[in-house]
């Protein structure tokens, strides 16, 4: 009986390994194939588009060139230019003028036609002249008509001619009576060819004749083009071909050219095919540098997955089984199992035991936090009950029986305002009433040494839900420890604005007491209100602000413009709960 072998269970990780193998590498690959189908479109297509772009350069100075040409043979025969030739010495002077200055008007028309044009001039024999855009009208003799009776009275004509670096179109007519010269701009075209090869560094261009005793160039390598004219005299017979790579010592050129056929001149363009190969090659050692990382990436990653998730997760899954258990002394084994199926039924379980903890203990946070905001909210000083019977008292022995009146109301507004049953919240004009009542009881403790200045709520911020009790702690605070020993009295300013669903009050005194050290000190205490131990006043506010209202909300202190204490509360409602209008 033939025994079969089991297949034995791959685990998880080993299933990764082999998916992440084989998705790479063909992917590698395919990758590898198009690299080196891309190098070699690469080459072709930078050949391609070499001898593109010097073709078209070609093809447009060679229509540039036949536009000037075609301008100075019209310039020959121009008929006010024929008429001045052959009328000079019989005109008057103002018939002379006239068509000078006509001759003049086309010289510059011709000039301004082609960006190419440097110069454009006319020798008239009879007329004894020249005229040229450049250098105006001069007599016989000038440096300008000697450069060209020198250049045309060479016995083989040409349609170009060439100068200390200077590049010339001369046509006459009439046995020579009338020459039309134009003089192109050397510097234009060495910009024009140095455009053509811009983006390659060991690279140029030049324009030369076909004996190669003068060339045009931005960069002047003649090392370059004497190779160049060599390799051209050895090819002189296969002409063919328009691009081919020359040797030059252990670099290598491609060179392309171009006939200019108005010019009678040849385009060579060179460029250094280090350039384009020498990064190819490059990128194949880099190719071969990332097969031998990926590799060891493939080797590197197996491992990890081995070491960071299949041995974590067997050892949890070990300490899943023995937690259901209720056995606190866990003892973490290997098991042959499969480790995401069960890991994620135990840890479900876990979640929801967590959650049913965590609500208990939120809801019981809850409830003690409510109940500890409703015994600060309904927290009475006796002292301020005590001092404002006193205050009574001591009214009625000095018969000042309005002021006493006026006490007793604010006294029993404050106390009802503040022991009444009800809402934690109040509308803002509620609290800022309750607020001011208190201000009235001080000043008239105070003996009115006390300045308060407080306006008007704008009226958005009226209906505002707040929580009780968070304006007067603010005010107590001020009055306490800023003049409660002070005999000269003091002044308060209380503001109120409301913009962006923002709530700001900002409670200001010029009392001298404070400290800086104290400030920080109470900053530190409101920045950590929910920590600190304080269970009254100005932290008692902070701290329940912020547990409505989030943290952005709560109060804030700083040294005051006046002097000294600033405390602004703010309660921003867009971050938490409380109502908005």
């Amino acid at each position: 009986m033939i025994k079969i072998t089991k297949i034995p269970k791959l685990y998880v990780y080993q299933k990764v390994i082999i998916v992440f193998a084989a998705l790479i590498i063909p992917v590698y690959i395919v990758n590898l194939l198009m690299n080196m189908m891309g190098q070699s479109f690469i080459k072709q297509e930078f050949s391609d588009s070499i001898q593109s772009k010097v073709q078209f350069y070609s093809n447009q100075l060679d229509d540039q060139i036949s536009f000037i040409r075609n301008q100075q043979l019209q310039a020959v025969n121009d008929s006010e230019l024929q008429k001045l030739n052959f009328l000079s010495g019989t005109l008057d002077v103002f018939e002379e003028i006239q068509l000078v200055n006509r001759v003049k008007e086309r010289l510059s028309t011709i000039q301004n036609s082609s960006e190419y044009l440097l110069n454009t001039g006319v020798y008239m024999k009879s007329f004894g002249r020249t005229i040229s855009t450049q250098n105006g009208i001069n007599k016989l003799p000038s440096q300008e008509y000697e450069i060209i009776s020198k250049l045309y009275s060479k016995s083989k004509k040409s349609s170009i001619y060439y100068y200390e670096g200077r590049l010339f179109f001369i046509e006459a007519a009439n046995n020579s009576s009338v020459i039309v010269y134009m003089e192109l701009s050397v510097k234009k075209l060495e910009k024009t060819l140095e455009q053509l090869v811009g983006n390659y560094g060991y690279s140029g261009a030049f324009i030369t004749n076909e004996s190669f005793s003068y060339y045009i160039s931005p960069k002047h390598e003649d090392s370059i083009v004497k190779k160049i004219y060599d390799n051209v005299s050895l090819e002189a017979n296969n002409k063919n071909d328009e691009s081919h790579i020359l040797k030059l010592g252990d670099q290598s050129y491609r060179i392309t050219y171009n006939r200019i056929s108005t010019l009678g001149l040849t385009l060579y363009s060179y460029i250094n095919q280090n350039e384009l190969t020498g990064s190819l090659k490059t990128f194949n050692i880099w190719l071969l540098v990332m097969s031998l990382i990926s590799i060891v990436i493939i080797l590197v990653f197996s491992f990890s997955v081995k070491l960071m998730i299949h041995n974590p997760l067997k050892e949890l899954i070990a300490a899943f089984r023995t937690l259901e258990t209720d056995n606190l002394d866990i003892l973490i084994r290997p098991k042959n199992d499969i480790e995401f199926g069960y890991l994620y039924r135990s840890f479900d379980k876990l979640i929801d035991k967590l959650r049913q903890s965590i609500r208990q203990n939120y809801e019981q946070k809850m409830a003690l936090q409510h109940s500890e905001l409703k015994q600060l909210q309904s927290q009475i000083k006796p002292h301020f009950l005590y001092n404002g019977f006193f205050n009574i008292y001591m009214m009625c022995k000095a018969k000042d029986y309005e002021t006493v009146a006026t006490l007793a109301q604010k006294l029993g507004s404050y106390y009802q305002f503040v022991t009444r049953n009800g809402a934690d919240e109040v509308p803002f004009d509620m609290e800022y009433r309750h607020a001011m009542d208190y201000v009235e009881i001080q000043r008239i403790r105070f003996s009115n040494r006390i300045h308060v200045v407080a306006g008007e709520i704008p009226d958005v911020c009226k209906p505002l839900m707040v929580p009780r009790l968070i304006l007067q702690p603010i005010i107590e605070n001020t009055f306490e420890h800023a003049f409660e020993n002070e005999r000269k009295g003091g002044n308060i300013r209380i503001t109120v604005t409301y913009e962006k669903k923002c709530l700001r009050v900002c409670v200001e005194d010029d009392g001298n007491k404070l400290t800086d050290d104290l400030i920080h000190s109470l900053q530190e205490k409101l920045a950590h209100c929910s920590i600190v131990l304080e269970k009254t006043g100005i932290i008692n506010v902070c701290r329940r602000i912020q547990l409505e209202y989030g943290k952005p909300s709560g109060v804030f202190v700083s040294r005051s413009e006046h002097g000294g204490l600033k405390a602004e509360v703010i309660i921003h409602f867009n971050y938490g709960g409380g109502s908005d209008v």
